[in-house]
C-alpha cells in the first residue's frame, strides 16, 4: 500500500508540543519538520514510514508517508499521556506545576531505542542527540540489537562523533548482549519484569548506570518506583522544598531524594523531566531568576532570598 495517511490523537487537554519535544528521551528520535510539527521514521513491515505530529484543535494530528494497520496503536503508545492527567500528590508546588506543564505529552518509547539515544545523550545536549540518533537509525536500515551490533565499530565511531566516538564500543557490546537474548526476552524484562530486577539488570550493561537505567524504565515501562537524577531535578527540588538534601550527590543521597519525592504522588516519576524544564529557564545553576518564575509564591528558596539577590551574578 502507498499514498499518505492522516488520523488524530485526541486530548483532553491542548497539547503543548513544543514543551513535549523539549528534552525527553523518546523525544530526541524526532526531528523538527520542514513545515512545522515534528517528524521521524518508523520501520513497520519492513518499510520506513515518515511520520510527522502536529498539534491540532483536540490533540494531535498524524501525518504518514504509507498507511500501515499498527500505526495508530502505536503512535497512541508513544503519546499516551499528559501531566495534567498524572497523580501528582496535593503539594501546591506540585499543582503549580501541573498547570503550567499540563499539555506536556508523557512520552513512550521501545526499551532498546530508550536505551540507545540515553547513552547517547550521556554528557551530550539534546540538539546533539537529535542531530545523531536518525542517521544511526538509517545506518542500521531501522535500529534493532542485531543490525547495531552488526555495524564496523570504525563506522559507528564515525556516526555518533558528536555523541562521543568513544560511546562506539559500549553500544556496540550492549546491543550484541541484548541480540544474544533476544529483543523479546529483553522487553520482557523491561516493561513486565519487577522493576528493581529490570534496574539490576540494565545496570550491568556497558555504559550504563542509575541515571539511564532509570530513564529506560521511566519511559518504555513507566515506572513508578525510581527515577533518573540529574543535577537539574536535585537542584530545583531541593529549592523548591520537595525533597531536601545536603548539596552532595552520592548514591545515597540520590537515593534518598527519589524515596521524598515519591512521597508525593504515584505518578511523581513520570513528571520527573518538569524539574529540567523548570532548571533550565527560571532556576538555573547561578542565581535564580525567581521573581521572573511561575513559582515564586510557593518556592522554599524564592522566599527566603534577600532584596536584589537575583542581580549578584
Amino acid at each position: 500500500m502507498s499514498g499518505t495517511t492522516e488520523f488524530d490523537l485526541p486530548f483532553a487537554t491542548p497539547p503543548d508540543l513544543d514543551a513535549t519535544m523539549d528534552i525527553q528521551i523518546p523525544a530526541l528520535a524526532w526531528q523538527p519538520g520542514p513545515a512545522g510539527g515534528y517528524r521521524r521514521v518508523l520501520h513497520l513491515g519492513g518499510h520506513p514510514i515518515v511520520v510527522t505530529v502536529r498539534q491540532c484543535d483536540g490533540g494531535l494530528r498524524v501525518t504518514a508517508s504509507r498507511p500501515h494497520a499498527e500505526l495508530p496503536g502505536l503512535l497512541r503508545r508513544m503519546f499516551p499521556i499528559q501531566v495534567a492527567d498524572l497523580d501528582l500528590g496535593t503539594n501546591p508546588v506540585w499543582a503549580q506545576l501541573q498547570a503550567r506543564y499540563g499539555g506536556v505529552i508523557v512520552m513512550w518509547a521501545p526499551p532498546f531505542e530508550a536505551l540507545v539515544i540515553t547513552v547517547l545523550s550521556q554528557n551530550r545536549t539534546g540538539e546533539i542527540v537529535r542531530g545523531v540518533y536518525p542517521a544511526l537509525d538509517q545506518l542500521c536500515g531501522g535500529l534493532t540489537p542485531e543490525s547495531l551490533a552488526a555495524l564496523d565499530r570504525t563506522v559507528l565511531r564515525a556516526a555518533i562523533r558528536s555523541a562521543g566516538p568513544w560511546k562506539a564500543d559500549r553500544l556496540g557490546q550492549l546491543a550484541a548482549l541484548v541480540a544474544v537474548e533476544g529483543l523479546d526476552r529483553f522487553d520482557q524484562r523491561i516493561m513486565h519484569g519487577p522493576p528493581a530486577d529490570a534496574l539490576a539488570y540494565l545496570d550491568t550493561l556497558p555504559g550504563v548506570a542509575h541515571k539511564t537505567a532509570a530513564c529506560v524504565l521511566v519511559f518504555s515501562a513507566r515506572t513508578t518506583t525510581t527515577m533518573p537524577v540529574d543535577v537539574h531535578l536535585f537542584r530545583v527540588a531541593d529549592r523548591l522544598g520537595l525533597a531536601r538534601h545536603d548539596g552532595k550527590l552520592t548514591p545515597s543521597v540520590r537515593d534518598a531524594v527519589i524515596a521524598q519525592l515519591l512521597t508525593h504522588g504515584t505518578d511523581v516519576a513520570l513528571a520527573h523531566f518538569v524539574f529540567l524544564l523548570v532548571g533550565r529557564t527560571t532556576c538555573t545553576a547561578g542565581p535564580p531568576a525567581c521573581t521572573a518564575c511561575f513559582l515564586h509564591r510557593g518556592c522554599r528558596h524564592a522566599s527566603g532570598l534577600r532584596p536584589n539577590e537575583e542581580n549578584k551574578r
